[in-house]
Order: structure tokens, then C-alpha cells, then sequence
């Protein structure tokens, strides 16, 4: 007999009834605490504000003197929020706004008389780039091998291109979205000090987000926190995907807020001086760092009838290309580093809107003008019952990626065997269904810079097959073990198995590789999801989707490509495993 199957008169089963109680208990100390300050905001308005403010930079100060080292993160996260206050203040100034207007039409003048100039001062900009990098390169010259790769790819998108030959492909925006996505990648990876805030921010990431622990180990016991027992492996569901439950809250809540909101709409005009992209393809590359390829649509909901084709390509090139913030914890539990992960996360925005630009480039007028479009902001929900529900709605999407894996996984098991036994009746052992991918990304893996070892760009070129075809989460487990064992464990039809030398830079690309919801299973999701929102689109969405999965799997592959090329010392992070002495049972 199931819980679900026990039923009140009312017709509601237990489990419905206690989630409705305990919303609507919530919800009434709620209400109080609404009615509570709205009876004290006329007289705690300005003021009260000031004295927090006041007393919130009191105790910075006070913790700066006492430890600056251990204050540091919230000190510049506070300096950076300040800076984006006052940008956004001047910014929206009416006298800001009207010398913007003149300077861009002046410049927009000369523009037109001398064209040669906003070029000459783009290549300038771009050769400056390319010195330094060459520069910086110069004790470990083979860093430099990635740019085959970075030319490769842009080569391979004009040639596919579907509008190619009309001389329909804006370089300006292609070229500044490439520029930024570098400056980006610049200021993360080489600059010192943007390279420690980073990794300060993804510490705190990985920190916020260890708190799911607490509450998985209080609801599930022991089997969220098992005893270290020799031979004994965690339960995967229940040590690493509850923590999308938890992150799917606080997303809730920062919409109900409306910071997400705000963020994304700040942001429209940023990519339209800095790219020239429009609101909506800007709003969803953007929302698909932290949200999802099925989440960031969302915000865009409202407009999907009036999208032109080349931007329905972008938005869905985006949800490729990105990973969604509530499975980066689920990414570091299998062995990811945060840093890498959040860079990637970063880097997807400018690149996927450049490869999604060469490939479907714009050939119409956009219906949707910045002026016109808004984020909606609805307050349907109180603040406990938009926590709960945001909670429990995530529920089927854990098992759903636990089924998944379940199945894929079992899969893969039965094909590696039937590799293995066609291999071994023509006398070649050790054929897996993997390898067959290994060697179609053999190419690519080896122009994107894992060139030590050619078992080691097998490997990893495997690991790229398999997130393609598969999916992100059995990649990177694969890849989370290798790092584990600090071994690659490479079959190949000559040598039955070697044991090599992880390279960092191997884990480094193949992190960043990895890091997109690019692979076959999400094409029907995106079909699927984007279809609901406007059917009279749903045929356009089938036709294109499969070059769009060939973008997004690109954007990932070209922030691979420029990771190798920056990063001069990389990292191995090793998943949370039990310490070398464990419990082992008598008899077993």
C-alpha cells in the first residue's frame, strides 16, 4: 500500500492535504508579518534604510580592521553592487540619456563619412588581444595551438551557414560579441584580481549551496550522509540532485523579488551598446547562465509569436550552449571545478548570441524594440507559498534526471558489450560504443589543445561524444571518476588498456567542454517547451533545431578552446570522496 494511495474524504491524499496545511499556516504568518510592516513602513521609511545602511557598513569597516582577508569577499561584493547602484543611477539620468543620444548620433555621422575608422580601431583592438596573448604564451608556446581550433570553428559555421552566400552576416555584432566573450574570459582567467574574485564567488557559490546537506540529511537520515564503508558508493540521488530543489527556492524567491528581473533588464541596454544584439535575444542569453535552456525562456514568454527565425535560432542556441545555475552544485558533487563551471556559465551569453549569428544571421526587422518590452513581475503568490511550491514542482524533474540516468547508463553498459563482442570476433578487444565517438571528435580535441597524449585526447574527445550523445551528467561523472583515480583508463583496439597522466589541461577543456545542455536529448525538449509557447513557431523551432544543437555544441567546444589558450596553470578538482581509512564489514 502506497502513502498516495490513503485518502481523506475529502478526496485528497495525505500528502496533498499536509503540503496545503502547511502552506496555508505559512501563508497566515505571513500575512501577519505583511500587515505587521505595513503598519510600521509609514514611519520607517528613508530613515530606516539609512540607519541599516549605515549600520551594515559600520560592521564592514569594524570586520575589514578586524580580518580583512576573511571580509575581503563581502567587502568587494558590496564595492561591485554600490558600482552597479551609481552606473545604473547615472545611467538613467535624463541628462545622461540625452548626451547619449547626441554623442551616438555624432558618432553614428562619422561612422558613415569615414567607415574605416570604427574598423581600423576594432582590428587594432583585436591584434592588441592577440600580442598579448602571444606574449603571455611565449614560455608554453603549445597554448597557442588552440586558435587552429578558433579559426576552425568560425570557418565551419560561415560554411553552414544558411544565408552565407547573401552577404547576410552582421560581422560587427559577430565580431563584438567575440570581443567580449575574450575581455571576458581576459578578466576572469589572466587578471589576478578578477581571477581571486572568481574563485571567491565560487567558493561562496559552493558554499551557499552545501547547505542543501543540512536539510537532505535531516529528511533523508544517514542515506544522505552514509557512513564511510568500505566498498559502499553514496546514492547519487540523494547526495547530489537534492540540491536543485534547493536552488530552484532561492531562484523562485529572487524572482518574486524581482531581482532577476531587474538583472536582466539593466542588462538589455549593456548589449545593445556593447554587441547590438536585440532585447529579447540579449534578456535570454543572459537568463540561460543562471536559469536553463527551459527556465530563461520564460521571461520571454510573452513575445515568442513576434520572434523573427534568426532570433528563435539565438534563444534556442542559448539554451543549448548554457547550464542552468541549479545543477552546477550537482556538477561539482561529480568532480567539476566551480571556477571553471562559472566561467563557462559567463562565457556562453556573447559566444552562443556570435555562433548563432553566423549561422542563422538576421535577414529580417526585429517587431520587438527595447522601449516596448518589459519583464513581467507577478506577485500571484505569497512569499512561503512561492518557497514551497518552487520546492516541490522541482521534485519530478530529480527523479526525471535519475530515470534518465538510470536508463542511459544501463544503455550504454549493453552497447559497450555489444562493441565488445563484435570487436572480439574479428579479433580486436576492447571496443566500447564511447570509442566510436572518441575517434569522430578525435579532431577537434586535438585542435582544441589536448595534443600530450594521443590515448589522452581519445579520452577526452570520448568524453565530448558522450555529452553530445548522451547527456552532460553521465560526461561528467565519467570524467569526475578519471579525476578520482587521477588516471585515463583508455581502451583502444591495439592495447587492451594503458594507464596515463591526467593532465590538468585535459580536465581543463574537457570541463569547459562539457559545461552545455548541447546534445540530442535536449532537442526534443526545446521542441517540446518552446512550442507551447507559440505553436504557430513550432515548425520553425523542428527545422532548426538540430543547426542550432551544432551552435551550442561549438560555443561550448569555443570556450574550451580559449580556456586552453588563457589558462597557463590549471587545476584538477577531485569530487567529495571519504577519507583512505573506512569501516569495512566483517565478513564482506
Amino acid at each position: 500500500m502506497k502513502v498516495s494511495d490513503v485518502e481523506d474524504v475529502s478526496g485528497e491524499n495525505v500528502l496533498q492535504r499536509s503540503y496545503s496545511l502547511t502552506s496555508k499556516s505559512l501563508e497566515n504568518n505571513l500575512n501577519f508579518l505583511q500587515k505587521f510592516v505595513g503598519k510600521v513602513k509609514p514611519y520607517f521609511g528613508i530613515g530606516s534604510l539609512t540607519v541599516f545602511l549605515l549600520a551594515y557598513h559600520g560592521f564592514l569597516i569594524a570586520a575589514g580592521i578586524h580580518n580583512y582577508q576573511k571580509a575581503a569577499p563581502l567587502i568587494y561584493i558590496t564595492v561591485f553592487l554600490w558600482g552597479c547602484f551609481i552606473l545604473n543611477f547615472l545611467v538613467s539620468m535624463e541628462k545622461f540619456q540625452e548626451f547619449y543620444g547626441v554623442l551616438a548620433e555624432k558618432l553614428d555621422e562619422f561612422s558613415q563619412q569615414k567607415r574605416f575608422v570604427p574598423i581600423g580601431l576594432k582590428i587594432a583592438f583585436i591584434l592588441a588581444l592577440l600580442a598579448f596573448t602571444i606574449v603571455d604564451s611565449l614560455h608554453d608556446i603549445s597554448r597557442l595551438e588552440g586558435f587552429f581550433a578558433y579559426i576552425f570553428y568560425v570557418l565551419f559555421m560561415f560554411v553552414f551557414s544558411n544565408n552565407r552566400m547573401k552577404a547576410s552576416i552582421n560581422w560587427s555584432v559577430v565580431s563584438n560579441a567575440l570581443i567580449m566573450h575574450y575581455c571576458i574570459a581576459l578578466v576572469i582567467l589572466k587578471w589576478s584580481t578578477g581571477q581571486w574574485f572568481f574563485q571567491q564567488v565560487a567558493q561562496l557559490i559552493v558554499g551557499f549551496l552545501e547547505f542543501a546537506q543540512v536539510g537532505a540529511k535531516f529528511v533523508f537520515g544517514f542515506i544522505a550522509g552514509p557512513p564511510n564503508i568500505c566498498d559502499l558508493a553514496p546514492v547519487f540521488i540523494f547526495t547530489s540532485l537534492q540540491t536543485l530543489i534547493y536552488f530552484s527556492a532561492v531562484v523562485a524567491l529572487m524572482f518574486y523579488f524581482g531581482v532577476i528581473q531587474v538583472v536582466l533588464k539593466k542588462s538589455t541596454w549593456f548589449m545593445r551598446v556593447l554587441i547590438g544584439t536585440t532585447p529579447v535575444e540579449s534578456v535570454n542569453a543572459w537568463a540561460c547562465t543562471f536559469l536553463g535552456m527551459t527556465e530563461a525562456p520564460l521571461m520571454i514568454a510573452p513575445y515568442f509569436e513576434k520572434l523573427t527565425d534568426s532570433e528563435i535560432f539565438a534563444v534556442v542556441t542559448s539554451g543549448f550552449a548554457c547550464v542552468a545555475g541549479t545543477v552546477f552544485a550537482a556538477y561539482v558533487a561529480l568532480g567539476a571545478c566551480p571556477i571553471y563551471l562559472l566561467t563557462a556559465s559567463l562565457l556562453s551569453a556573447p559566444m552562443s548570441l556570435a555562433c548563432s549569428k553566423i549561422m542563422f544571421p538576421e535577414t529580417e526587422e526585429t517587431k520587438i524594440k527595447e522601449e516596448d518590452f518589459e519583464l513581467q513581475h507577478g506577485h500571484k503568490k505569497g512569499f512561503f507559498d512561492t518557497l514551497c511550491s518552487a520546492g516541490v514542482a522541482m521534485v519530478p524533474t530529480v527523479f526525471a534526471i535519475g530515470a534518465t540516468l538510470l536508463v542511459i547508463m544501463s544503455l550504454l553498459s549493453l552497447l559497450d558489450t555489444i562493441m565488445n563482442y563484435i570487436g572480439d570476433l574479428i579479433g580486436y578487444e576492447g571496443w566500447t560504443f564511447q570509442m566510436l565517438f572518441g575517434y569522430a571528435f578525435f579532431p577537434l580535441a586535438f585542435m582544441m589543445g589536448v595534443t600530450d597524449d594521443v590515448n589522452q585526447t581519445l579520452l577526452v574527445a570520448q568524453l565530448m561524444g558522450t555529452k553530445t550523445a548522451v547527456n552532460e551528467f553521465v560526461a561528467y561523472n565519467n570524467l569526475g571518476l578519471l579525476q578520482k583515480e587521477n588516471k585515463l583508463h583508455v581502451r583502444s583496439p591495439v592495447v587492451s588498456i594503458l594507464q596515463i597522466s591526467f593532465q590538468p589541461k585535459s580536465v581543463l577543456i574537457a570541463t569547459y567542454a562539457l559545461c552545455g545542455f548541447s546534445n540530442f536529448s535536449s532537442m526534443g525538449m526545446s521542441i517540446e517547451f518552446l512550442g507551447g509557447f507559440a505553436p504557430a513557431k513550432r515548425a520553425t523551432i523542428s527545422k532548426l533545431v538540430l543547426r542550432a544543437l551544432c551552435a551550442g555544441s561549438i560555443a561550448c567546444f569555443m570556450n574550451a578552446t580559449v580556456a586552453g589558450i588563457l589558462v597557463s596553470s590549471p587545476i584538477i578538482c577531485v569530487a567529495s570522496q571519504k577519507s583512505d581509512t573506512c569501516f569495512r564489514i566483517p565478513g564482506s
